[in-house]
């Protein structure tokens, strides 16, 4: 194992397998990546619904933290499911601290698929601060508009500019293609591929995110990171039973 890179999915727990740490593990594993996990939340859900998110207060995320880095500094970190910005500030200066060259995604879940909303509607200015201390961040439709990144719709711009990579997701977009759109360092890169039908796949966001920092690790650039996840999970989505996807 000396020669397996390592990577840090910091989120939550979902009992179902579907999302959240679980779904993180197993997609490192598929890439050839030993995971590790640190735990923000225990929700109770399944793939279909979601009864209590669980929050795991900040000490004992720290203390989780503090005893991994005993061992080792991890160089590519993602960080999914948080309470609140003030929780999500004290990971990344956490991280920062510590290890300052990590490479550094945000997952930012602003709901269930089950529909559970975590963020307030009038805290997503409270976000803003933290970016410029991320590397990627990767939102859905919804997200990147609460988030104030821009508008979804034109795909012309992003309000934060080049300070972070922005990987706009297209999986709630309208049309027969879902086309993810990534702006890094200037530029703007398009992946997109025909639309699977269906009700769609429980821990998306979770998967894709994971795929990409599992590439990172592996040593692959960012474009050439997410074209790959993009058809790792285009096999995910046909993949599975029910809203559990799986890639054979």
């Amino acid at each position: 194992m000396s020669n397996m890179p390592f990577a840090l999915t910091i989120a939550g727990f979902d009992g179902s397998g579907g999302a959240g740490i679980l779904a993180d593990i197993k997609v490192f594993e598929a890439f050839g990546v030993y995971g590790q996990a640190v735990c923000t939340a225990m929700t109770v859900q399944n793939e279909r619904s979601f009864s209590a998110p669980g929050w795991v207060p900040w000490e004992q995320i720290q203390r989780q933290l503090e005893t991994l880095r005993e061992v080792r500094t991890f160089r590519f970190i993602k960080i999914g499911l948080v309470e609140n910005a003030e929780v999500l500030a004290k990971i990344v200066t956490w991280v920062r601290k510590n290890n300052p060259e990590a490479y550094l995604i945000w997952d930012p879940i602003m709901s269930a698929s089950a529909g559970y909303r975590f963020f307030e509607e009038d805290n997503a200015d409270a976000f803003f601060p933290i970016f410029a201390q991320m590397n990627l961040i990767t939102p859905n439709q919804f997200e990147f508009a609460y988030l104030g990144l821009g508008v979804a719709d034109s795909r012309d711009e992003v309000a934060i500019g080049t300070q972070v990579s922005i990987l706009l997701k297209g999986g709630h977009a309208q049309g027969e293609t879902a086309t993810d759109v990534l702006w890094t360092h200037g530029e703007r890169l398009k992946y997109a591929s025909p639309r699977v039908p269906g009700e769609g796949k429980h821990g998306t966001g979770c998967t894709l995110s994971s795929a990409i920092l599992a590439n990172l690790a592996l040593g692959k650039s960012l474009p050439e990171a997410c074209q790959i996840a993009k058809e790792y999970m285009d096999r995910f989505l046909k993949g599975g039973e029910g809203l559990l996807g799986r890639v054979r």
